[in-house]
């Protein structure tokens, strides 16, 4: 097991990767980092219930046929001509395009999320149907489509046909016998039509010599019957090249009309390809969506670990349970009883969550969102560093406690073993300790048995064990519970002879003894009651479902109620139509002569139609979350230490202590580095604040495209001053790629100009490097 992945993820992502319809998509989830924050992981399970939503209905979510054209795409643009295949692919590929943007259009209902990304793609229809269209389906530039090509080929065909016809009789008749032909067949050399020759003949001016065998015995000659045939056909398969080449050219001209629209569809049709994958993912692992809070809580019915279900071993669905009145789960019990399989499944279901996909555990899963999972799993001892495994063991524990934090789950497998276990023990319950107050989820294996009996005098602490049944492991999860080693049991099991084990539990006294079938004893009272448990929930179960099938009919009721409302509201149905060609008309009269008196007339006509106007959305204040000690910075008053944090902060900077409201505050970090207040230049490739939680619209968007570097200046500042007095703090720039001169001269300008805070390339889902995110100050 690799050190860089104890929790095995890798092979989950493999599986995950197979299941993505393109390589771009495969290529995306392979690369794929963990979210930042729970509203991604909300949005990516959204589109992922989408696609299963769609599929279920019978729709279709044609992403497959998604090439990677941006490079040819690319070239196209600088006036390089593309081949054939690569034309060919690129029209298909655009198709794809149309058909998949089609499809979420027509699913809206079903996948609002899936349209608004397809929403993104926009390409031209006829530039599509021009390429696609252009090449028959054996690959060739039709002939039908390009009537020219077909008279050039069916006039070299014919003259093929005229120069084999002359070979055939010149191969049958008596003028060329056995002693000057070495076969009776004709050949080429050199896109020349031969004869095999023998090499005593070549001196009787046959023809044309062009080429001679191996063995010298055979001299391939053009005869002189046919050198003006093999010319004339030359020169008509160099018109045909020559055709063919201006019609690739029109064509790579016009795919290279669509670079920015082919870079925009391909990052859509990634992100819904990675949907569709996640949905792919979750049909393998029969995997359900889990509710997905940020309280460091994971509680889950039926969980399987996700490994196993994809190597198709039989798993035992187990309760998971941490954060919900505890912070620490001990987790006990026999070797090779299932406790390392219980803790990876914790790591794997916080990890699943962290990239968005859904868990193999009953619909009412709850797997809340983690900032990091971090676990200490199996031998770290290394020859390099002159560890032993103990040494090594350590030094990851002091690793993980140098970093340990809220919204974090930690995974510690055999916590302090490989010395004295008194030791160990103790050891393991000062770490353990400490990391409580901590505030990480924190779930450890043991066999040390202070260890297992610290849920009975810390709240902070829980404990549950594998069980041990009929002298086997059960690999079941018994919540509560401290569980017996069992190692007698096991040894006796193996074949250890009687003499040894008798000895051995001479050794451990009678003590020892009772309390081991004091826990065996509790351990079967817990498997009776865990059974009552799975027979009541079964009753609940079908309570349910007898509850849904009263539901169902309640809902054919309200169906049949529905259908007749709808006959008796056709007059209102009429109006809503009319409603709509107003509107209608009011967008067409706005695209054809756009100005202020018509958005004026546009909004008149609308407000007397719907009554309202919705209202713009106000963008949420970030105000950082705190704590004393931190390092902050101020705009204005610098960097300081922060002394008590409510609903004003104070901060000491200095000899000096001033007051602050959180958010005009910004945190550096425990080690306090960052840039001074005022003395260091402007991070213009600076994140800029919120611009990840800014959504690109028309109305916080400048389009810059085809401007001068002079002229988007002016017009960056109008717009920047109109934006503030709007209430935008975070507006985009619209300047494309083209020769990078417009984007790289706003981008110097930006530097210094004095409305600018920070400012960054916008991310990938809001338009990539084609925008910039301006904050403003």
């Amino acid at each position: 097991m690799s050190s860089d992945d104890p929790l095995d993820f890798a092979r989950v992502v493999a599986a995950w990767a197979e299941s993505a319809r393109t390589t771009l998509g495969a290529a995306a989830v392979l690369a794929h980092r963990p979210f930042t924050s729970r509203a991604e992981v909300v949005r990516a399970m959204d589109m992922t219930e989408e696609v299963l939503r769609v599929e279920h209905e019978g729709g279709a979510i044609p992403v497959g046929g998604v090439t990677d054209i941006r490079e040819p795409t690319s070239r196209g643009a600088k006036g390089m001509v593309l081949d054939g295949l690569e034309l060919r692919s690129a029209g298909q590929t655009l198709e794809t395009f149309l058909r998949l943007r089609k499809a979420l259009d027509a699913a809206g209902d079903l996948a609002p999320t899936l349209a608004a990304i397809s929403s993104r793609i926009d390409i031209d229809p006829y530039v599509a149907a021009t390429i696609d269209g252009a090449f028959d389906p054996s690959g060739q530039l039709s002939g039908s489509v390009y009537p020219e090509l077909k008279e050039l080929r069916d006039g070299i065909a014919r003259l093929h046909d005229e120069v084999r016809g002359t070979l055939d009789r010149l191969v049958r008749s008596e003028e060329l016998g056995d002693d000057l032909l070495q076969d009776r067949f004709w050949t080429v050399r050199d896109n020349r039509y031969v004869l095999p020759i023998k090499s005593h003949a070549k001196r009787w001016n046959l023809g044309i010599v062009h080429d001679v065998s191996g063995t010298g015995q055979t001299v391939f000659v053009e005869p002189h019957a046919i050198v003006e045939l093999n010319n004339r056909l030359r020169l008509a398969e160099g018109r045909l090249k020559a055709a063919e080449h201006a019609i690739l050219a029109a064509l790579s001209r016009e795919l290279g009309t669509q670079r920015d629209a082919v870079e925009l569809a391909t990052d859509a049709a990634i992100e819904v390809d990675l949907a569709c994958a996640r949905a792919g993912l979750a049909v393998r692992l029969a995997a359900e969506r889990p509710v997905v809070g940020d309280g460091g809580r994971i509680d889950a019915h039926a969980a399987r670990h996700p490994v196993l279900v994809l190597r198709g071993v039989p798993v035992v669905g187990n309760h998971l349970s941490i954060g919900t009145s505890h912070v620490v789960l001990v987790l006990s019990g026999p070797n090779a009883g299932g406790k390392t399989v219980a803790l990876k499944t914790f790591g794997l279901f916080a990890e699943l969550v962290r990239h968005g996909c859904f868990v193999p555990a009953a619909a009412d899963a709850r797997v809340d969102f983690f900032q990091d999972v971090v676990a200490v799993i199996g031998d770290q001892q290394t020859v390099e560093g002159d560890l032993s495994s103990f040494s090594a063991h350590l030094v990851a524990l002091q690793a993980l406690v140098e970093r340990a934090a809220p919204h974090q789950l930690v995974l510690l497998d055999e916590i302090a073993s490989g010395t004295d276990p008194a030791q160990g023990s103790a050891l393991a319950q000062a770490l353990l300790e400490h990391l409580a107050e901590r505030g990480p989820r924190v779930i450890v294996t043991t066999h040390f048995a202070p260890l297992k009996g610290l849920s009975a005098t810390h709240p902070q602490f829980a404990a549950a064990a594998v069980q041990y049944q009929g002298g086997r492991p059960t690999y079941r999860l018994v919540a509560g519970a401290a569980g017996e080693s069992h190692a007698l049991e096991i040894a006796e099991r193996v074949g250890l002879p009687a003499p040894i084990l008798d000895r051995a539990k001479a050794l451990i006294g009678a003590s020892e003894l009772e309390l081991g079938r004091l826990l065996a004893a509790l351990e079967d009272e817990r498997r009776k009651v865990a059974d009552l448990t799975d027979e009541a929930r079964a009753l609940r179960d079908d309570t349910r479902a007898r509850a849904l099938e009263v539901a169902r009919r309640e809902e054919e009721l309200k169906t049949r109620a529905k259908a007749l409302e709808q006959r008796a509201s056709a007059v209102f149905v009429d109006r809503l139509r009319n409603a709509e060609k107003a509107i209608g008309q009011v967008v067409a009269d706005l695209q054809r002569a756009p100005s202020h008196r018509g958005v004026d007339a546009a909004r008149a006509t609308l407000r007397a139609l719907s009554g309202l106007l919705p209202e713009e959305q106000q963008a949420p204040v970030h105000t950082p979350t705190l704590s004393v000690g931190e390092r902050v910075r101020h705009a204005k008053l610098g960097v300081g230490e922060v002394v008590s944090v409510g609903d004003e902060v104070s901060v000491r900077a200095g000899a000096i202590v001033f007051r602050a409201r959180p958010q005009d505050l910004e945190p550096l970090g425990a080690n306090g580095n960052g840039r001074p207040a005022q003395a260091a230049p402007r991070p213009t490739r600076a994140k800029a604040e919120a611009a990840g939680d800014s959504l690109r619209m028309d109305a916080n968007t400048l389009d810059l495209r085809g401007m001068r570097v002079d002229e988007g200046q002016d017009a960056a500042e109008k717009f920047f001053d109109q934006s503030l007095q709007r209430g935008h703090g975070v507006v985009f720039l619209l300047h494309g790629h083209g020769t990078g001169a417009l984007k790289d001269g706003l981008r110097r300008w930006l530097r210094s100009s004095a409305y600018v805070r920070e400012w960054t390339p916008a991310p990938e889902d809001q338009g990539g490097d084609a925008f910039t995110v301006v904050q403003l100050g």
